[in-house]
Order: C-alpha cells, then sequence, then structure tokens
C-alpha cells in the first residue's frame, strides 16, 4: 500500500495545462494509472485513442467539456466519464475558471507519458463520420446504490455497464462511519476527493485529507474511518 497525493506526480506534456501521472509503472503499477490535471479557461488535452485501454476521468472541480471532433459534451464536478477502446476524446476547459479533473486507465497506456498522444493539429484523431460515441458522462451521486455499505456507496463503472477492464464506485461517508477494505486479486486506488479520513493498517495510522491517494497492489487491506464534521467523498478505482 503506498500514499500518494494528485500532485506528487510526475509531470508529462499532453496539449496545454499540466499534467501529472501519480500512479504508474515506473512506481510499480501494472495493471492501473492514475492521472492529474489542472486545465486553465480555453487549456485543452489534446483528442486522441488508447489502444486497447479503457479511461475514467472525474471532474474534481470546475466545468467543461469532452471533446469528440466537433461535438462538446458537458462535463462538470462530480461526474466522471467513461471512455471505451479507440473512442476519440479529450477535455477542454470551456468555463472562466480552472478546471481540475483525474483519470484512471487500464490497461497502462505508455504511449501516453512518451508524448505519442500529443499530436500537432493536423494529425489529431477525429471520429469518423457518421460514428455513435460509447462515452458515457455520469453524475456519480445518481449511479446505481450499493446496498449494506456504510454512508452512500454507488457503483459508477462496471462490466454491467460496458467495461471490460476498469469498474468505480463513489463513496460518501458521513460522521464516524468505516468500512474495512478486503484484500482484492488486482490493483485499485482510492482518491479522496473532499473531507478528513484515518487509515489503518500493519499497526499505522495515517490523516489523509483532500487529494490524498492510496494506491493498492493486490492482496492489501485497511480500515478507513470518516474524522471530522463533514462528509468525506471519494472514488474506488479496480482493475478487472
Amino acid at each position: 500500500m503506498q500514499i500518494l497525493n494528485l500532485e506528487s506526480g510526475i509531470f508529462f506534456q499532453m496539449g496545454k495545462g499540466q499534467n501529472w501521472r501519480v500512479v504508474h509503472p515506473d512506481m510499480g503499477a501494472k495493471q492501473i494509472t492514475l492521472n492529474y490535471g489542472k486545465h486553465a479557461p480555453g487549456q485543452e488535452f489534446t483528442q486522441h485513442t488508447h489502444d486497447e485501454t479503457e479511461d475514467v476521468i472525474v471532474v474534481l472541480d470546475g466545468e467543461g467539456a469532452i471533446r469528440q471532433g466537433s461535438v462538446y459534451t458537458p462535463i462538470k464536478s462530480g461526474e466522471a466519464i467513461f471512455v471505451p477502446a479507440y473512442e476519440v476524446h479529450g477535455t477542454v476547459n470551456t468555463s472562466n475558471k480552472l478546471i481540475r479533473v483525474f483519470s484512471f486507465q487500464s490497461p497502462p497506456d505508455m504511449a501516453l507519458y512518451r508524448g505519442q498522444r500529443d499530436s500537432s493539429a493536423d494529425s489529431i484523431p477525429r471520429p469518423i463520420e457518421g460514428h455513435i460515441s460509447r462515452v458515457q458522462v455520469i453524475d456519480m451521486a445518481k449511479a446505481g446504490p450499493i446496498f449494506g455499505k456504510p454512508g452512500d456507496w454507488r457503483n459508477v463503472i462496471s462490466k454491467d455497464k460496458g467495461s471490460k477492464h476498469l469498474s468505480l464506485n463513489y463513496i460518501k461517508l458521513y460522521y464516524g462511519d468505516e468500512f474495512d477494505h478486503e484484500p482484492l486479486q488486482t490493483e485499485s486506488i482510492y482518491v479522496l476527493m473532499t473531507g478528513t479520513v484515518d487509515v489503518y493498517a500493519d499497526d499505522k495510522r495515517w490523516r489523509l485529507k483532500s487529494d490524498d491517494v492510496i494506491f493498492l497492489s493486490p492482496g492489501d487491506t485497511f480500515k478507513m474511518k470518516q474524522f471530522g464534521g463533514g462528509p468525506a467523498r471519494l472514488v474506488h478505482c479496480q482493475a478487472i
């Protein structure tokens, strides 16, 4: 288990704006990656595609759009965007304020970090004429509920919703809520979006706040407990 932060990653170039790889193969990840981006008004994360890789983009703060050629689909804080493999996609800040996003990919796409997806204007991929997009924009707080869990759990992305490689849950913990993360057979990542939680593992305790990250290898386990007055909001993404 590794405790990280969204801004503790390695910078990589992709269009304009600031982008970091937070969980990636160079630090031990084999099945899943996590990227983080901050984009000022008008800045765009270049349109691109992934070979085999699925992408889940979560809007942390702000508003913008998913661009697919000439089609701009609005996105905003609290939404997750599921991008199946081979779909052309990019993110654009269409607002007058900063937008912050983070994204998960599985399997990892090393071409993104090598700069091979950062195309020039003449070579940006575009959807073929008449293509029907399979990209989904989902309000995480309104996704299907998972019963029997403390707080409010929602299944946002899964095999049942068309994913082959990723599962994403949205979690809201209220005062004193706690749960045990049971060992999984694949890698997974928690990102704390808002609030404060305590994490217990191997006789140690960590107090995590907004933008902190937990990267879990297969077999890792811990206990998490909400701390403080306001609810904690987080997402859990697992390679499947």
